[in-house]
């Protein structure tokens, strides 16, 4: 029958190993010098293995005491190294974190909490996955992430997944300061607004309803999306030379328009939009009954912690 190997004794063995000295060895193990005794000699007979020669004034390690010495220091080290990781990881300082978020999420409520992230755990390694809700609610499926935060669309309705609502984030049209709709010496109005092209982020396809009835379209019309594009930059770049009207977030535009940027037509409409009408819900989204790594967990909360 093989030894089994206890970490205790073995520290016990590299402490008399150390002091060469039993009453010593037996004060840094926080024991009596009769109890450390008996745990070198139960080490001894079940290893079958002489560890240390003894006599009264003075103790010495055999040669299998050296040679078991040397990996038994091995062994507590690694010990001590996966005791440090596995306190790290509870407490989400290391290891690693795979989610996913959509351009609304990354330009909004993820921002501040994957800044304080870092700054408090700065070896925790972060992968991010960029992309719209379809694609993100696959890899969530496929747990190569372990939440999501997007536009949850359906999902709310689908009991595989666990949502936590997140404050919603406003959205409305822009334009370029030539746009027609800004000549036209009358204030625009929201059924002007289907008379023009679209671009946007992919747009979930639960929000139609909601914006044919903003817009005063009818109820199976197709809403006039000619741009689709994961791209801000550009979509910013087409739509300023070009009649299309963007529908995005407004976080991600406020005050282009001090510098020749893109005009808040939503802002121009009249009668005006509700404010409600135009916010794009946001949550963070799981599989139903799992439970989130602890770097996961943190990054929620922070998520969840009002900046």
């Amino acid at each position: 029958m093989k030894a089994s190997i206890d970490l205790k004794r073995l520290h016990h063995l590299e402490l008399l190993a150390e002091e060469l000295n039993f009453s010593r060895a037996a004060d840094r193990a926080h024991l009596s010098q009769t109890a450390f005794s008996r745990s070198i000699q139960s080490l001894e007979a079940e290893f079958g293995l002489r560890l240390f020669d003894r006599d009264t004034r003075s103790v010495r390690p055999t040669p299998a005491g050296r040679y078991l010495i040397v990996k038994a220091k091995m062994l507590l080290g690694r010990a001590r190294d996966l005791a440090d990781e596995v306190y790290y990881l509870s407490h989400a300082e290391r290891g690693e974190l795979n989610f996913g978020a959509s351009l609304l999420a990354m330009g909004g409520p993820l921002r501040h909490a994957l800044i304080e992230l870092k700054r408090h755990c700065p070896r925790l390694r972060l992968h991010i996955e960029a992309s719209q809700t379809p694609n993100l609610q696959l890899h969530l499926e496929q747990e190569h992430i372990e939440f999501f935060v997007a536009y949850p669309g359906e999902l709310e309705l689908d009991g595989r997944f666990d949502l936590t609502w997140l404050p919603a984030e406003p959205a409305s049209l822009y334009c370029r300061p030539e746009h027609p709709l800004l000549q036209q010496g009358t204030p625009p109005s929201p059924t002007q607004v289907p008379g023009y092209p679209w671009s946007a982020v992919m747009l979930d396809k639960s929000l139609a309803p909601r914006l044919r009835a903003m817009f005063g379209m009818k109820p199976n019309q197709a809403l006039p999306v000619e741009l689709s594009c994961d791209n801000l930059s550009l979509l910013r770049d087409l739509t300023l030379c070009s009649d299309n009207i963007l529908f995005t977030w407004s976080s991600w535009l406020d005050g282009d328009d001090r510098n020749g940027g893109l005009v808040n037509l939503g802002s121009l409409l009249r009668p005006g939009l509700s404010p409600s009408d135009m916010n794009i819900e946001c949550a963070i989204v799981q599989l139903a009954g799992r439970t989130l790594s602890p770097p996961a967990r943190r990054l929620v909360d922070l998520i969840l912690t009002p900046a």
